[in-house]
């Protein structure tokens, strides 16, 4: 995948609980070239986008433990408003489709979703 890099050194902010998924996740986009801080709860990643920005974009599981993916998209779009932000999900059904579920900067990747996908998905919101 890393014949295709578009975007040199675009920092991501990643936002998953399971530590398995989460390095997986930030081994392939650091291998895309992206620059990846990850973090495994929404709360956590508050913190990073008050104190560790600018990101360049957020990705974000929506089923986080405590405060969920989307409540965090929310927030994030208050701190940072022209921010991109990828929600991931495999639990989100017909809630993916609502206006009110994904703003103009908020995009859905469902799973099961190819590595190959994920990067199509990182890369086309910046």
């Amino acid at each position: 995948m890393t014949a295709a890099r578009t975007h040199p050194r675009c920092r991501v902010l990643l936002v998953e609980d399971d530590a398995p998924i989460r390095e997986m996740t930030k081994d392939i986009l650091n291998d895309d070239g992206f620059d990846v801080l990850d973090v495994g709860d929404a709360e956590a990643a508050l913190g990073c986008l008050r104190h560790d920005g600018p990101f360049d974009l957020l990705v974000s599981d929506v089923g986080l433990p405590g405060m969920d993916g989307r409540d965090l998209a929310t927030i994030a779009t208050t701190l940072h408003p022209a921010m991109p932000i990828l929600l991931v999900t495999g639990y989100a059904g017909p809630a993916g489709a609502r206006p009110d579920f994904r703003g103009e900067e908020i995009k859905l990747l469902r799973k099961p979703f190819t590595l190959k996908q994920l990067v199509t998905s990182v890369r086309s919101l910046l």
